[in-house]
């Protein structure tokens, strides 16, 4: 039986103590592959807590890929790739603990109801109140290439409460819009690489890395993350992937297959892996994925995100963190830039961060987001279809996938359901090659929650009911 002295958690809540305890010793080796773990019922009674706390310890463990859950038969340790030289991940605050973390608007949507709105009300007030009370000196000084000082510190410090991540300031470049940080990696890493992207997946990226004249890999999915062999096997050098919440599936790559790529991307000198963490921090259920940045001891990954889904679309704003090496590679060869973030929009940010009206701010789109999510499988519930329709994926970010049993085409089901645009969209769409996409006889829809909106789970599950 396992046996931890809960009396050493400090501040810790007993569950994410538990995860952590459980995780550290399957990490070790003291929890061996394949070994059974305690049943709820018989951890919770020997140790002297809830159910529900052994409950929410293994379903974290299960989200990210530590254990798996065998119906009938109970909770089995994972099988990891003994990696000797990758430290144990960093433990991430509790996600409302400290500012969190927006995602990139991977769906082209012009604007989004309600949470767009609030977030530009938000950085009027927050404008506002810099312009009264900050230096002007500091306003409208030139910003250094890499972003300045104030800000690039405000996003290490909320990187650390919200991933856990010990960054230093001076590793961050901050950038307008992923998009121009995806095209400056370009240039840093080399138009002569080949760069490959997910599949199904966020199609610009491929539009970009193209449009930078580099050739352009797709690498399909399996369970458990980017397909290993068929990456082995394209020989690219650069992976473009979204580990935590991968768009548009929905699926967490697993840690056995982090450490599957991370140890295929340090066999080789140039090799690397852009982590885009898009929305990993909007997690409905349990804590936030831990990133693959966490357990880069080679030093092959690239972090990225941007403030553009929280906040707006129309604020460019977004950063990443450099490993050593690039990092001096980046001073040297595209210090030379311009910030391409104005200093006033540096500095608003940065208040932001400090004073917690960000995090504040983010909690009210997770709740948006849980509402959404909560009444569309209320709704599925009470016209009686959970035989065949199911949502994927429902607690791992801002958007899941609806699988659902009818014989009508992913694109005709759209059609007839006559779903506002950028509310539900079809994940064949989001394929750029067709051979990678999975025919089931199931038909999957993209739902994004902060579109949706809570009051039309009702009609969507309505009209789903009216066609099955």
């Amino acid at each position: 039986m396992i046996d931890y002295d809960l009396n050493e958690r400090g501040s810790v809540s007993l569950y994410e103590y538990l995860y952590q305890r459980i995780r550290d010793d399957i990490l070790s080796g003291s929890i061996v592959a394949g070994e059974h773990l305690p049943s709820k019922r018989g951890l919770a009674q020997h140790l002297g807590i809830s159910v529900i706390t052994v409950e929410g310890a293994y379903d974290q463990l299960v989200a990210e890929g530590f254990v798996r859950s065998a119906p009938r038969r109970g909770y089995f340790a994972n099988e990891l790739p003994r990696a000797a030289t990758v430290p144990r991940l960093k433990d991430a605050a509790d996600r409302d603990a400290g500012s969190v973390a927006p995602g990139r608007a991977f769906v082209p949507v012009s604007d989004l109801p309600k949470t767009s709105l609030d977030g530009s009300r938000l950085w009027q007030r927050a404008l506002k109140t810099v312009l009264a009370s900050e230096s002007e000196r500091e306003l409208f000084a030139p910003a250094p290439a890499q972003g300045t000082a104030r800000l690039r510190r405000a996003i290490a410090e909320h990187l650390r409460g919200s991933r856990g991540m010990d960054v230093d300031p001076e590793a961050i470049v901050i950038g307008a819009g992923a998009q121009l940080l995806d095209t400056m990696l370009v240039q840093l890493l080399g138009r002569e690489k080949t760069y490959a992207v997910e599949d199904p997946g966020y199609l610009r990226l491929t539009r970009i890395y193209q449009a930078c004249g580099c050739d352009v890999c797709h690498i399909p999915l399996d369970a458990e993350g980017p397909d290993l062999h068929k990456l082995e096997k394209s020989g690219v050098d650069v992976l473009h992937l979204m580990p935590s919440h991968q768009f548009p599936t929905g699926r967490v790559t697993s840690i056995a297959r982090r450490y599957a790529l991370l140890g295929w991307a340090s066999q080789r000198s140039g090799r690397y892996l852009i982590e885009d963490d898009f929305d990993c921090e909007f997690r409905l259920a349990g804590k936030p994925i831990p990133p693959l940045t966490a357990i880069d001891a080679p030093g092959c990954v690239i972090y990225t995100n941007t403030f553009s889904k929280s906040l707006s679309s129309a604020l460019r704003l977004a950063y990443m963190v450099l490993p050593d090496r690039l990092m001096e590679r980046y001073r040297q060869e595209l210090g030379f830039y311009a910030s391409t973030v104005s200093s006033i929009d540096q500095i608003v940010l940065a208040h932001l961060l400090e004073t917690g009206e960000y995090e504040r701010h983010v909690r009210r789109v997770r709740k948006r987001a849980r509402d959404a999510r909560d009444a569309l499988v209320a709704a599925i519930a009470q016209v009686g279809l959970e035989g065949r329709v199911r949502l994927e994926g429902a607690d791992a970010g801002l958007h899941a996938v609806l699988a659902i049993e009818t014989d009508l085409d992913e694109r005709e089901l759209l059609r007839v359901l006559g779903m506002p645009t950028g509310c539900v969209s079809a994940l064949a769409d989001h394929l750029w090659c067709a051979e990678h996409g999975v025919d089931d006889g199931i038909r999957h829809l993209v739902v994004q929650y902060l579109m949706l909106e809570k009051e039309m789970g009702g009609e969507l599950a309505e009209k789903l009911r009216t066609i099955l």
